[in-house]
């Protein structure tokens, strides 16, 4: 699968049209997104089943186990990501080993943008607790609300790192100039759904049994690689519109 490069660099993003893209593009091509999953999906699980057995169960071990869970979501979820930005991009449905070509690039973009917002909530968080709190409070939720609008402001520098063609944060920034708007109520649209399934999944399987708790873990992480690749799906297509085109014999 792949798009034709727009003519022109300076266009709206067509919100609509966009999500739709970006829901289309993933249930026209489930069989290929199951197939370029399964490996990074099969080794996350394995990683958190390992780490719960490990922590021994009950809160401890479940919290080890979410944590063992999101960082190998960091390292082989994102090279899943990468796979689906290529597909799209690049219309390259198969890839020779685990870690495809971008997935350098790619990665550290993750851990740049992960890190910038962990410090800033950090910050956030010891303002939050120095007197007055009547303005310290609001402050800081202001400026949490603020940091993860801009996160979402760069995030072109994915499908970029991805098809090996990478852009500075700086420059995700100032492609987005005038559309942000546009782009964050896509993102919000294409990831809400699967974020509100995720949470009640969170908050069902609180209480349960390790096994069924774990059950609940396996299915929510599902969602979110669904969710993963909608939104993969949506900033290819926008990186495809306001970007450079790819060169041609890539594109076609």
């Amino acid at each position: 699968m792949s798009y034709a490069a727009s003519p022109s660099a300076e266009r709206k993003i067509d919100i609509g049209a966009s999500v739709r893209v970006a829901y289309s593009v993933v249930m026209e091509n489930s069989r290929l997104a199951i197939e370029l999953v399964w490996l990074p999906f099969a080794i996350v699980v394995v990683a958190e089943i390992i780490a719960l057995l490990l922590g021994g169960g009950g809160f401890f071990g479940r919290a080890f186990a979410s944590l063992v869970r999101a960082v190998a979501f960091l390292v082989f979820g994102t090279t899943f990501i990468v796979r689906w930005h290529r597909s799209v991009l690049l219309g390259e449905n198969e890839s020779a080993g685990l870690f495809p070509p971008g997935w350098n690039p790619c990665f550290w973009a993750f851990v740049k943008i992960g890190l910038t917002l962990i410090v800033g909530f950090v910050i956030l968080g010891f303002i939050a607790v120095v007197p007055p709190h009547l303005l310290t409070v609001p402050l800081a939720i202001i400026g949490g609300i603020a940091l993860t609008f801009a996160s979402a402001r760069v995030s072109l520098v994915f499908p970029a790192a991805a098809v090996e063609r990478p852009i500075s944060l700086r420059e995700a920034w100032e492609l987005m100039a005038g559309n942000y708007w546009r782009l964050f109520v896509c993102l919000l649209l294409c990831f809400l759904p699967f974020g509100v399934v995720h949470h009640l999944l969170d908050r069902i399987s609180f209480g349960l049994s390790s096994l069924l708790w774990l059950v609940f873990q396996v299915v929510g992480l599902a969602v979110v690689f669904a969710g993963m690749a909608v939104v993969a799906s949506l900033l290819s297509h926008i990186y495809r519109e306001f970007d450079r085109p790819l060169p041609a014999q890539r594109a076609a």
